[in-house]
């Protein structure tokens, strides 16, 4: 009678047994002393990494020099294990790699920069683009074994509306605008206040497990056990941290998940069993250890050319989904004036000038949208240098805005030697022009301050995107200030096409307007964009398959870990 259930009782079986073992687990770790869940006296979450457990002897990976598998991907990270929850994971670059390994997310960004569902299978959107049904996977489940539901998802944005919440990450903000509701086992709606064609770049947060966090508060979380065993539904899962004497934590080894394994798109590929981070206090460190071939990769831990320079690897690089820019202050005289704006581009020879000061670590940008986004659109005004146009333009201009070029100017960087230099090429090149600018180099929070005070005529900034391709808060009239526009650009065209962009729900009409939007951009010479910074991957020659695609951040590197391998080690 039981012969046509056979499939049924061993998977119930083996889900009872991870389920125990991992009851099991958790209690060994209590016994070792875990810190116990504490209400901090703030109603905001504690950001500092709680502290770690002393883990039982099982829980040790192994030696630096025991043998090679060729079934373990080992990659070298700087820094330290914080918290493996995906709430926290972006305060520390460490967390952040390794939680997207363990976690998963509604939606997923692609190699193209685009949102694509993951755990939902479906998304309808209503006509006026206000609500948003989500049908998630039937097929999901937490490396515990219990079914991953709408619970879970419901428990996760509840965590992430949190007012507290807010002090830690942005998004805080939005998602007490949003309202979730069950709909049932896997289905729910969210309601948005104003339609937003970006929502779901916004539905790339990983999910928690509402049954293992059931009853803890953001505060609680913040110090909570589980960000040091965390339970996810992701392709890998905890299996061992290494403490040293010292009490810090060296290495950690991810295992290839069997819940996750019982999913028809893993059945094949996931070559590496597991994946071995050792964490090193610096980039000298990690090169060391690539060189006494402790570890298989090193993600852009160093400049480009000191990877080069590292023995038996291949180098794969991508821009960064971040834009150098150069942004006038429009509300400074005299740049609110096209003329002027379009004098300085025509007299800048910027690639020349990337390729001097930054070399091969860095990208000549010839559009606000990194080339691996769907959005891209090179334009070749970007590319021009022209000093006769550029004076031409320069005497096109009001008398009162041209007559303002022989005031001493500011022009605001970072206080990095590549910024510095490059600040100071562009003043000589504009300095053919008539215009003499004072450079004014300063860390990154007094660059930010000066930025939203109006510090400055000239800037050079970098605006990072993320998973997000909608540049309202840069350079909508609406964000002048410290909203994101902080050279006070209001021009009406402009402001027309990003808010279109906004609320449009159909992909084929929002790429045309997104299209738009950089010809315009290009056409009024809003700001000068300069370079793309390049993300660099170096890995043996014996790791095979790496290919990089759009980067909303570091961690998409694993985007394609499924198709990763490793060549035969030599017997």
């Amino acid at each position: 009678m039981l012969r046509g259930f056979r499939w049924q009782l061993i998977l119930l079986l083996l889900a009872s047994g991870l389920f125990a073992g991992s009851a099991l687990f958790r209690q060994s770790r209590d016994a070792e002393n875990l810190p116990p869940p504490t209400r901090a006296h703030s109603p905001q979450p504690t950001i500092t990494a709680p502290p770690l457990p002393v883990l039982p002897p099982t829980a040790s990976v192994s030696s630096a020099s025991s043998p090679v598998q060729a079934e373990t991907y080992r990659e070298g990270l700087v820094g330290r294990v914080q918290r493996l929850n995906p709430l926290f994971a972006h305060l520390n670059p460490v967390d952040r790699d390794i939680s997207s390994l363990i976690f998963e997310s509604l939606f997923v960004i692609n190699d193209y920069g685009e949102a694509v569902p993951h755990l939902a299978s479906d998304l309808v959107t209503s006509s006026d683009g206000l609500e948003y049904v989500i049908r998630l996977r039937d097929d999901v489940f937490w490396q515990d074994g219990l079914p991953l539901t709408a619970d879970d998802v419901r428990f996760t944005t509840a965590l992430m509306s949190d007012p507290a919440y807010a002090t830690v990450a942005a998004a805080a903000t939005f998602w007490r605008t949003v309202e979730v509701q069950q709909l049932g086992e896997r289905l729910l709606r969210m309601r948005l206040a104003q339609p937003l064609s970006s929502f779901p770049q916004l539905l790339t947060f990983g999910i928690l497990p509402e049954h293992a966090l059931r009853g803890v508060s953001l505060d609680e979380l913040a110090q909570h056990p589980f960000n040091l065993s965390p339970i996810g539904s992701g392709a890998y899962q905890l299996g061992h941290l290494h403490i040293t004497a010292d009490g810090q934590i060296d290495t950690v080894l991810l295992a290839l998940s069997p819940i996750f394994q019982m999913r028809s798109q893993s059945q094949s590929g996931y070559q590496f069993k597991e994946l071995l981070f050792r964490l090193y206090p610096d980039a000298a460190a990690a090169m060391a250890g690539y060189i006494a071939e402790e570890i298989d990769a090193l993600a852009n831990v160093a400049p480009r050319e000191q990877l080069l320079r590292l023995p038996s690897g291949r180098l794969y690089t991508q821009a960064d989904s971040s834009l150098a820019i150069l942004i006038f202050n429009w509300d400074k005289a005299p740049f609110a004036d096209r003329h002027i704006r379009q004098a300085l581009s025509l007299g800048l020879d910027v690639p020349p000038l990337i390729a001097r000061t930054l070399g091969s670590s860095a990208i000549y940008a010839d559009s606000p949208y990194p080339p691996a986004s769907s959005a891209y659109l090179p334009h070749p005004d970007w590319t021009s240098y022209d000093l006769a146009q550029a004076q031409a333009a320069l005497a096109a201009a009001p008398d009162d805005a041209s007559a303002a070029t022989a005031q001493p100017l500011v022009l605001l960087a970072q206080d990095h030697p590549e910024h510095i230099r490059l600040a100071q090429a562009i003043s000589v090149q504009w300095a053919q022009l008539g215009f003499r600018f004072e450079i004014v180099a300063a860390a990154a929070q007094q660059v930010h301050q000066r930025l939203a005070a109006g510090q400055f005529a000239a800037a050079i900034v970098e605006q990072r995107y993320g998973d997000n391709p909608d540049l309202f808060r840069f350079w909508h009239t609406a964000q002048q200030g410290d909203g994101g526009n902080y050279g006070g650009v209001s021009e009406h065209a402009l402001d027309e096409l990003l808010e279109a962009a906004r609320s449009e729900i159909y992909g084929t009409r929002r790429a045309a307007q997104l299209r738009e939007f950089q010809a315009v951009f290009a056409e009024y010479t809003i700001a000068i964009p300069l370079y793309f910074p390049l993300y660099t991957v170096v890995a043996r020659d014996r790791i095979e398959g790496i290919q990089l695609g759009y980067l909303s951040t570091p961690a998409d590197r694993f985007r394609g870990l499924q198709t990763w391998r490793a060549a035969p080690l030599p017997s």
